[in-house]
């Protein structure tokens, strides 16, 4: 079947704007920026229809629209933009644009134009123009026809979504980059939660605590917390602070034992002027921490006569300074620390049993170092670090030998005893040395490692065994719980009265030892 001509030239028409179109795509999707965008453009549509001259036109956020790229306008191209790029352009529909596109050259360019033999196409996006290109008259004098028009309605339309996509990846960057900023910041502000250390450990323990030291932190409940003398008790107060809104407010430590008895309710409260000959008024440490956190260590050795003040000043949020009349107020949550089991030391009369429930809302239990032997190379690179710029000392390391040692032994001073004990053998050792075992003081060294088998492994018949294993098991979770016998039959999974059973079967007695 033969084609009419007119089908053949409507067929190679078709095809011409197919090239046309698909090399636009191919050309725009190399792009990547908005200039080089609308130079590619107008390239391809001035050669494909053999254009005498032209240009491509952004519109700005500021609504003023300003030349990006131009063919044939050398001599005029500056007068253009200086004359006609101004901000009541925006002000203008379509088709106004145009007409005065084509009133400008006309009246400065002598150019003999009419509406037919010029095109103007603006680029939309998100119902607002980005931008537009105008091609001026053929060479061949032809006037635009109508397939021609949608030719470039579809290659505008192209680049519109090129640089709409375009805009969406630079806010994407801008976002991302925002991002990045915000988590540098939050890192920083995260860093707070430990101004003077952090806590080092990745056990299991450590996970667990710092777990819940993060969701104790939203609640402005006072807590309590556990732990033998060096397991770092303070530093999770610290954590639980500066994870709190608290954070930007005072955190203020204050230690009983390194007060005199009689000088603990004036510490605590302050003291006003001239209570005695000599006498400054001072703020006590509850003042300070207005606003923050109050960090109260070794409270269980804090004088029965001094608690029943804080227990006052933490019912009514107020407090008189010693000498004083006049009631303060203050808005401070109390962190309190003890390596004691309070609950003996009530039964002992020497702790206020109202003050204990006042504390004990929330409880927290700081592991040792012996329950995390895990986390002691993490805190031996961490204090190695710290105590070479504090000598000004290098070192090549520990040995493997060294670090099995340290790791082996049961710290009783916990991590503030491993840091000692790291840097006495740094100092004692030389300069870019590795520290041995023999370079270890002689209690670490003297630790056998692992050598005897545990007490259940040396019974002599299965129930002899099992009874050893569930006192071991007992007396740990009565310690680490301090005699909290509900807490201790939760976690072993069993009842409170199975728990007495066994103990009276075994003979333990919840006495701890502090």
């Amino acid at each position: 079947m033969k084609l009419k001509p007119e089908t053949i030239l409507d067929l190679e028409r078709r095809v011409f704007h197919l090239q046309t179109l698909f090399e636009t795509a191919t050309a725009l999707s190399n792009c990547r920026d908005s200039v080089s965008i609308y130079r590619e453009i107008l390239s391809i549509l001035i050669g494909t229809f053999g254009v005498e001259f032209g240009f491509a036109l952004r519109n700005t956020q500021e609504r003023h629209w300003i030349l990006v790229s131009q063919r044939g306008l050398d001599d005029g191209a500056d007068s253009f933009a200086r004359k006609l790029l101004t901000p009541r352009l925006s002000r203008m529909s379509t088709s106004a644009r145009k007409k005065a596109f084509v009133d400008f050259f006309q009246s400065n360019l002598k150019a003999d134009l009419v509406d037919t033999d010029c095109i103007w196409a603006e680029f939309t996006g998100r119902e607002e123009v980005l931008g537009g290109i105008f091609l001026g008259r053929k060479l061949s004098g032809e006037p635009y026809s109508a397939p021609d028009k949608e030719l470039i309605e579809a290659a505008a339309s192209q680049v519109a979504t090129a640089l709409e996509n375009l805009r969406l990846y630079e806010e994407l960057k801008d976002a991302q980059e925002r991002l990045q900023l915000e988590n540098i910041a939050l890192r920083e502000e995260v860093g707070k939660e430990y101004e003077d250390g952090r806590i080092i450990g990745q056990s299991e323990p450590i996970r667990e605590v710092l777990q819940q030291a993060r969701n104790v932190a939203k609640s402005p409940t006072n807590v309590l917390i556990y732990g033998d003398t060096g397991t770092g008790k303070e530093l999770l107060a610290k954590a639980i602070h500066y994870l709190s809104p608290r954070k930007d407010r005072p955190f203020v430590a204050v230690n009983c034992t390194a007060i005199p008895e009689n000088l603990v309710e004036s510490e605590l409260f302050g003291i006003e002027a001239g209570v005695a000959t000599g006498v400054k008024k001072h703020s006590g440490y509850f003042e300070q921490a207005d606003g923050g956190t109050l960090f109260i260590d070794e409270i269980g050795d804090m004088p029965l006569s001094s608690q029943a003040k804080i227990l006052r000043a933490l019912q009514e949020r107020c407090f008189r300074r010693v000498g004083g009349l006049k009631e303060i107020s203050v808005d401070v949550r109390v962190i309190a620390a003890t390596n004691k089991s309070l609950e003996r030391e009530m039964k002992a009369g020497n702790f206020r049993d109202d003050l204990f429930f006042r504390l004990s809302v929330l409880e927290l239990q700081m592991p040792p170092l012996r329950s995390r032997r895990e986390d002691v190379p993490l805190l031996l690179n961490h204090f190695v670090t710290k105590i070479e710029e504090k000598i000004g000392k290098r070192i090549r390391g520990f040995s493997k030998k060294a670090i099995n040692q340290l790791s082996e032994y049961d710290w009783p001073g916990n991590v503030r005893e491993l840091e000692n004990e790291i840097e006495r053998a740094m100092t004692l050792a030389g300069e870019d040395a590795i520290i041995q075992p023999e370079d270890l003081s002689a209690k670490i060294t003297s630790t056998p490692a692992n050598l005897e088998l545990p007490v259940a492994l040396q019974a002599e018949s299965l129930r002899e065994a099992v009874d050893a294993l569930e006192t071991h098991l007992i007396k740990f979770a009565l310690e680490k719980y301090h005699g909290n016998k509900s807490r201790v039959a939760r976690k072993l999974g069993v009842s409170r009265l199975g728990l007495h059973k066994k103990m009276d079967r075994l003979g333990i007695r919840f006495e701890i030892q502090d």
